[in-house]
């Protein structure tokens, strides 16, 4: 990190949270490696030798945190703005310089076309207008829209795409969207970095459930569509850890995808639609970390040697290492927290 960089990086903060299961998780299909920095969505344990044997240890990838959290806090933010009315659309498009008009009509105009399935050229006004007024909250954009999503707004000249700048004046939202400022979006990476979740006692277990496959049509199950899954059974608790790095008056929207968790709005890893995922999230501690201290002590001793290495990834490091990061950033600087002897564990 140059001086330039480490100047911006004003405030530092770690939280380790603590997450028990209060109904199955199965977070995916895949096997891991013994490469702890995998980020690998898929994974579900990580396969460990001991005295000859295999030992699988399942934890949470921190991607399926992040999604998840993300998620939840994209929609509490959007569901307290109420969309424009076409006299109020029309009134801030009055505000734009023409030719940016222009260009954004004509991009929307295409974005409805491909929605609906239909021509460009038989987009009416009030298709247009529609499906346009959900391109106006000031708080979110949306990723899946290429008029409305975040992204780095310059063109190949290095000079600002003019309508999209525009737009975004005109609807007064400060890009990028308070999400995409908290998570990051293409080409910027966000403002919080999670650990994956390791449980908390050596080797929890792990519960082998038999389903079978329902036929829609006559309400019985299909013969020989009877399948197993492996998934954590309620109860068993994981640490992980979250990075925030300049987050200032953004920790509140943060933590509402934690609340949406722990009041079971929502779930975590796949078939949560069915009851799966359900889990309490609780912050055990927190503890500001001086920037300094982060770049002498952690940044110096792995990222820079990592990247003399000719690598930029985390997977390439020696996972002996990996624990030591966490020790850096909270053992040997919040002895006074007291952390609990599960985290003296967990971070030796």
């Amino acid at each position: 990190m140059t001086t330039e960089n480490l100047s911006r990086l004003q405030d530092l903060e770690v939280r380790l949270y603590k997450l028990t299961t209060r109904s199955h998780l199965r977070v995916g299909a895949g096997e891991g490696t013994a490469d702890v920095a995998t980020e690998n969505p898929i994974i579900r344990a990580l396969i460990l030798e001991q005295n000859g044997a295999e030992k699988r240890v399942p934890y949470i990838p921190g991607s399926s945190m992040h999604g998840v959290v993300r998620a939840w806090v994209e929609k509490v933010l959007r569901s307290g703005q109420s969309p424009l009315s076409r006299d109020e659309l029309e009134t801030r498009l009055g505000e734009m310089e023409q030719s940016n008009q222009k260009n954004l009509r004509d991009m929307v105009k295409r974005e409805v076309a491909e929605f609906l399935g239909i021509g460009v050229e038989t987009v009416t006004e009030e298709n247009l207008f529609e499906h346009w007024r959900v391109y106006t909250n000031p708080h979110v954009c949306d990723p899946l829209s290429d008029v409305d999503k975040c992204e780095r707004i310059t063109i190949q000249e290095g000079q600002p795409i003019p309508w999209k700048a525009n737009w975004w004046q005109v609807i007064g939202r400060q890009p990028p969207c308070e999400v995409c400022r908290i998570f990051g979006y293409m080409g910027q990476r966000g403002r919080v970095k999670f650990s994956h979740a390791w449980p908390t006692t050596d080797q929890p277990p792990l519960d082998v459930i038999t389903r079978v496959a329902i036929n829609r049509l006559t309400g019985a199950a299909d013969e020989g569509k009877l399948f197993d899954l492996e998934a954590i059974p309620p109860g068993v608790s994981f640490h992980f850890f979250v990075v925030m790095e300049n987050m200032n008056g953004d920790k509140e929207k943060f933590d509402l995808g934690f609340k949406a968790l722990s009041l079971q709005f929502a779930g975590l890893g796949a078939h949560s639609t069915v009851g799966f995922g359900m889990v309490d999230v609780g912050q055990v501690f927190r503890v500001q970390i001086d920037p300094k201290i982060f770049h002498r002590d952690v940044e110096a001793e792995f990222i820079e040697p990592m990247l003399q290495q000719g690598t930029a990834t985390l997977a390439d490091f020696d996972q002996d290492k990996f624990p030591r990061f966490f020790r850096a950033l909270v053992v040997a600087h919040a002895s006074s927290q007291s952390p609990l002897p599960d985290l003296i564990r967990f971070v030796k």
